[in-house]
């Protein structure tokens, strides 16, 4: 087993996430337009913060009754904000099996104290017991903040020398680069496979 770490980002990368669908849900019960809201979430005090852990489900579910006019009650939201995964990303699952037989394997992922959750239990299967499920909220820094990266690698226990990432945004990866990291941008998994490939890293 090689020293280096693989560290997955999860949305889009392993998991499919239905943005859309979420936002819908949100809107139906909302003063306020799809784009209106894709906005608002970037506002101090929404979605951005709470990635952070700045603030905190419920009080994101505040801000979104006070400035986005919802009416749904907080069982209802927590119920839409569960509903944000749409299965694995094809070809993932084969692509992992292939780096976790040479490598560590983690996970890390903006997220949230639901997604938290969520994930783990949802997506059982795709988990290894042994690997790490990094996340933003908890750690108080998000992507592509260098905090995080360095909170990452910390308790992992490695280097960003020995370290690959692979995310699906530029932002992202382009900071991981910036530490040292080897990084990846994530379209889909053959084409991340071909890159690893051409790269000796599977």
């Amino acid at each position: 087993m090689s020293s280096t770490w693989f560290l997955f980002d999860l949305g889009n990368t392993v998991i499919k996430l239905a943005y859309e669908r979420v936002l819908a849900a949100v809107c139906a019960d909302a003063s306020i337009s799809r784009d209106e809201l894709v906005e608002l979430l970037e506002q101090p005090g929404a979605y951005r913060d709470m990635e952070r852990g700045a603030v905190s489900f419920y009080e994101f579910y505040e801000f979104l009754c006070d400035h986005a006019g919802y009416r749904g009650s907080i069982r209802e939201f927590h119920r839409v904000w569960s509903d944000f995964f749409d299965g694995v990303m094809p070809g993932i699952e084969d692509l992992l099996d292939r780096v976790r037989a040479r490598y560590r394997v983690a996970f890390l992922s903006n997220s949230n104290e639901i997604h938290a959750e969520v994930i783990p239990t949802l997506f059982a299967g795709l988990f290894h017991k042994d690997e790490p499920l990094i996340f933003s909220h908890r750690i108080k820094s998000a992507k592509p903040d260098p905090d995080i990266f360095r909170s990452a690698l910390e308790t992992i226990g490695t280097t960003p020398q020995q370290t690959v990432f692979i995310d699906d945004l530029l932002e992202n990866v382009l900071a991981a680069r910036a530490i040292g990291m080897r990084a990846f941008q994530f379209t889909d998994a053959r084409t991340l496979t071909k890159e690893l490939e051409a790269e000796g890293l599977v």
